[in-house]
């Protein structure tokens, strides 16, 4: 009896957002996301803004939906933030933490614990949100990196960094596992990349697993001005015995997955910075090597994701040339099984952007160049509803958003 009656005070001082947050945790969708340069949540239909001042972007889950990490800095040239002061938010404590300044747009949190790692320049950081420590302590565990993703298990980081600051110098992929005593994390090499005197590679893209995770995709990246039209796709076996240069594309991450359950991999390929032409959505199936192009003639796919094994959605578009902008074509969502159909009909001066699969849902971004809003549908019968309105715009590059600045869909 004592404790029914402790259950029930405790439920009457619980504040009102943590209870619904809890009701909702797992059976409705969830995101962070960027209305007027300052960060928001959404659970469900309960929509609440967590931030006053400061230009906001990269929103970030934990894996367990406790925090978001965002970065905060003042606008540089075309409404982008390279770097700037890292925060987290616990929606729970609703409490937010300055973590540190100066550092990039490339933070991770860990797919397994409320880690989290950051870079300042090439100096890699981490720190622990279930230390008891307040504020939470910033461990460094490396230096001179380049990029770097969490292990799937997250017992670890695969990291990239160059033999020298030469510019044709090998790029070393190791693995760096972090234990208790983060002071003193062991690094083991996974394999070399050789760069020949005729070659500009000067990093990587972060490193995504196959769902078996025995092999490894990511990018390699010339210098910034090569990086712009073109950057080469490579996989590589997880022991490190394989390696193999795939194709060219654009240096956009989101731009190549994973099927959820079968070692296929998924990318747009194609040379040249515009989004408007050449960018042909291809399978790669590993380890046989075998390419499958799902692109038609005269089209241009724009950003794409997996619904199953053996289905996809994708944003596609009529190919063009970089006419003026009222000229250019905006994209509708295709679904690709069997066949290829059309599922959403934007309007006249519309585009329909970044799908994504999730709790039996098809969630994308609509836009007319100048207003977003995020939309929702059960995949049975495809019709629009807002779901979010007037998100900000994020930042383009001939004609490619860069929506991961604004949007962030919490998946467990």
């Amino acid at each position: 009896m004592k404790k029914i009656v402790l259950l029930t005070i405790l439920l009457v001082i619980m504040p009102f957002h943590v209870i619904t947050y809890a009701a909702n945790e797992h059976n409705t969708l969830k995101a962070s996301f960027i209305r007027n340069d300052h960060l928001w949540i959404k659970i469900g239909n309960e929509e609440r803004r967590l931030t006053n001042e400061g230009f906001v972007r990269y929103p970030k889950w934990s894996h367990d939906g406790e925090w978001v990490a965002y970065l905060k800095g003042k606008m540089e040239i075309g409404d982008y933030l390279y770097h700037g002061e890292l925060w987290i938010y616990n929606i729970r404590l609703n409490k937010h933490i300055k973590v540190k300044s100066n550092v990039t747009n490339n933070f991770q949190w860990s797919p397994q614990q409320n880690k989290l790692t950051f870079l300042v320049k090439t100096d890699l950081y981490i720190i622990d949100t279930e230390e008891p420590a307040s504020p939470f302590l910033v461990h460094q565990l490396a230096d001179k990196v380049e990029n770097l993703s969490w292990y799937p298990n997250g017992e670890g980081l695969l990291i990239s960094s160059k033999d020298s600051p030469k510019l044709h110098t090998n790029i070393k992929l190791s693995k760096l596992l972090i234990g208790d005593n983060r002071h003193k994390p062991i690094t083991k090499p996974v394999y070399t990349i050789p760069v020949e005197e005729n070659e500009y590679y000067v990093s990587t893209s972060q490193f995504k697993w196959s769902y078996d995770r025995k092999w490894i995709s990511f990018l390699l990246n010339p210098t910034a001005s090569l990086s712009a039209d073109s950057n080469t796709l490579c996989v590589l076996s997880e022991d490190g015995q394989v390696f193999q240069r795939i194709d060219e594309m654009l240096n956009h991450e989101e731009w190549l997955q994973w099927a959820p359950g079968r070692s296929v991999l998924g990318y747009i390929s194609g040379f040249g910075r515009e989004a408007l032409k050449n960018k042909k959505l291809q399978l790669l199936g590993v380890p046989a090597f075998q390419k499958e192009r799902l692109t038609p003639e005269e089209y241009a796919d724009r950003d794409f994701s997996w619904k199953n094994n053996h289905a996809l959605f994708v944003s596609r578009s009529k190919e063009s040339e970089f006419v003026e902008v009222n000229e250019r074509p905006l994209p509708s969502i295709f679904e690709i099984s069997d066949n290829q159909k059309q599922v959403t009909f934007p309007g006249k001066n519309e585009g329909d952007f970044a799908p994504q699969f999730y709790l039996n849902q098809l969630i994308w971004i609509r836009t007319d160049r100048a207003t977003a809003n995020i939309l929702v549908s059960p995949v049975q019968n495809i019709s629009k509803k807002e779901w979010i309105k007037n998100i900000t715009m994020a930042s383009w590059y001939y004609e490619k958003w860069n929506w991961e600045e604004v949007f962030s869909l919490y998946r467990s």
